[in-house]
């Protein structure tokens, strides 16, 4: 009976041992990037919060300032000219009550505590709000659905999703023209947001909805890059679906697929 040699089952628990060791060191380096990556990606979160939220607050000084410098001199200003700075001054709050609200949801999202109120909604009436509410913008905006498809679902998050979408198609759209769609078959509505402007490459398309990407391009990379990221938990967490179809120069197309009726209620 012929048995092994000592020396060469060293050799194996030694080569075994090198082999688990160089596996570790190799998770090791790659926690380590992943880590950096993270730290380097929340650095830049910080920098782009700065400075999202300082831009709505130096206008709201410079509007309330305007207001007391002109009311404390010679020449005050008519209640027209009041109303006019005060409207204005009203609209940067709500800018930053917006991303306050937006960086609040990451919070949830990340704690697991984001929470739902489901209820039984007109999605098509909502929809014709969202649209007649973004009517003063550049491009012109169609809405092409039948006259009511009701859905059990959360009212605010629907709003927020198909108003976020709606906002990123105007924005990268050039001034043309944006369509929105909505329809229902059997269990499920589809909603399809579609604009003609610049599209987006196919590296852009693999991550715009992952946190804190903001493709897009010069004065065009705006927000936290944590819009889309957010629709796509939410429409994860209703139990729906979020994709993209986009071409450089063409425009894109962002779907949305959820369920008509949505019985979960309270947290994820």
């Amino acid at each position: 009976m012929s048995s092994i040699p000592k020396t060469s089952a060293r050799s194996n628990t030694v080569n075994e041992r090198i082999d688990a060791l160089s596996s570790e060191l190799i998770e090791l380096k790659q926690s380590k990037e992943k880590l950096e990556t993270e730290l380097r990606r929340r650095d830049e979160f910080f920098s782009i919060a700065a400075h999202e939220l300082r831009n709505p607050l130096n206008a709201l000084h410079l509007t309330l300032a305007g207001i007391i410098r002109a009311q404390s001199g010679s020449a005050p200003l008519d209640a027209d000219h009041i109303l006019s700075r005060v409207n204005k001054a009203a609209f940067q709050v709500k800018r930053l009550a917006d991303l306050i609200d937006e960086m609040l949801t990451v919070s949830r999202i990340a704690a697991g505590r984001l929470q739902f109120k489901i209820e039984e909604f007109d999605a098509v009436a909502l929809l014709k709000e969202i649209v007649e509410r973004s009517g003063g913008s550049a491009s012109p905006i169609s809405l092409h659905a039948p006259a009511s498809i009701t859905i059990q679902c959360d009212r605010m998050r629907f709003e927020h999703i198909a108003t976020d979408l709606l906002s990123n198609a105007i924005k990268y759209s050039n001034g043309k023209p944006v369509e929105v769609r909505f329809e229902s078959k059997d269990a499920t509505v589809r909603l399809e947001v579609m604009d003609h402007g610049i599209g987006m490459s196919a590296e852009d398309q693999l991550r715009i909805f992952e946190r804190f990407e903001r493709p897009g391009q010069g004065t065009q990379k705006t927000g936290f890059g944590l819009g889309l990221w957010i629709a796509s938990e939410t429409i994860k967490a209703l139990h729906g679906q979020i994709r993209v179809i986009s071409k450089l120069g063409t425009g894109s197309t962002f779907i949305v697929e959820l369920p008509r009726t949505n019985s979960m209620d309270g947290g994820q």
